[in-house]
């Protein structure tokens, strides 16, 4: 059973909270505002009544609880950390614990994404499993920009959408379906498709723009507005069994433009050439793991590189732009 910090500070009258770390991580992370019993070997069993249990990071105490079965006792999610900053902050960002253990990300990184703005143009294949990813992840406002509704034949591939929402702008049905994940964050919904007039003023106000778009021209321009708004752009594709992932325009990085040196004639539609259902998901959630690492600074990324997967027989390739 878990706790997090707020539901404790709510309820700490019914529980006895056992602090199990080591003394050199009680002193140099002290839990402040709330009584504490320190634990030693065997302490654990003699109390009685519910119990909350509380180590770094929430991980250790989890499992103690399981492998001992031990009843009336909750561990706290998050552990000591997530409570000393939601005492500092008064922001519970426990529900991301398992990614805040991560070092890469952290705290400080958590708070980044909070903070952050995404600009998502296309709601449909890769717009739906990004949108998901990112608001679960945390990011603190989605710029959501798709023209479109919602029909039937979306739906073997956009799981934000359902049989009710058939005739639904998509912006509008995402919308419902992302706020049921994480209703903190900010979203701004345009019923619009993103053009000459409307295109730069969306970007410009973001940290980095995904392009979930299959329009060519559509891409064009929103690596040019990444260009001169000077905001990354992170551009997905399909075809059939097959999707591709790059990290663009980031400082002085190759774009779009640089990526396909011969600017495509036209292109296939998934309507013409088909995509596998799953697919879309697998490539938008990479296209979601580069936005996160580029918003919290992690340095091994897909900046100016390009990511092709085979679906067909699981291949990878990574290749150099330009």
């Amino acid at each position: 059973m878990i706790l997090t910090p707020k539901e404790l500070l709510e309820r700490q009258s019914e529980f006895t909270v056992i602090d199990i770390r080591p003394e050199s991580q009680r002193k140099e992370f002290p839990m402040d505002g709330i009584n504490i019993i320190n634990s030693e070997d065997g302490f654990i069993h003699t109390i009685e009544g519910k119990k909350v249990l509380v180590c770094q990071f929430g991980i250790v105490t989890e499992g103690m609880i399981i492998e001992q079965n031990l009843k009336d006792t909750f561990s706290l999610l998050g552990g000591a950390q997530a409570w000393i900053d939601f005492q500092s902050e008064k922001e519970d960002l426990s529900r991301w614990s398992r990614q805040t253990v991560l070092p890469e990300v952290g705290l400080e990184g958590q708070k980044k994404l909070l903070n952050a703005s995404v600009a998502i143009v296309g709601l449909g294949g890769l717009g739906c499993p990004v949108s998901q990813s990112l608001v679960a992840a945390g990011i603190g406002k989605l710029i959501l920009i798709d023209g479109d509704s919602v029909e039937l034949s979306n739906l073997h591939r956009q799981p934000l959408h359902g049989t009710d929402d058939i005739g639904k702008t998509k912006v509008k049905s995402a919308e419902e379906s992302l706020r049921t994940i994480n209703s903190v964050t900010k979203i701004q919904c345009v019923d619009e498709y993103l053009d000459e007039s409307n295109g730069l003023d969306f970007i410009q106000e973001c940290d980095v723009v995904i392009d979930a778009t299959d329009n060519i021209q559509t891409r064009q321009l929103i690596d040019r507005f990444s260009k001169e708004s000077n905001v990354p752009m992170i551009y997905g594709g399909l075809y059939r069994w097959e999707g591709q992932v790059a990290v663009l325009n980031v400082d002085g990085s190759p774009g779009y433009k640089e990526l396909f040196l011969e600017p495509p004639s036209g292109g296939v539609s998934c309507a013409d050439a088909g995509v596998l259902g799953m697919l879309p998901g697998i490539i938008g959630n990479i296209q979601a793991i580069e936005t996160v690492k580029l918003i919290v600074s992690i340095k091994t990324n897909l900046v100016g590189k390009l990511l092709m997967y085979d679906g067909m027989n699981h291949r990878t390739e990574i290749i150099e732009i330009g």
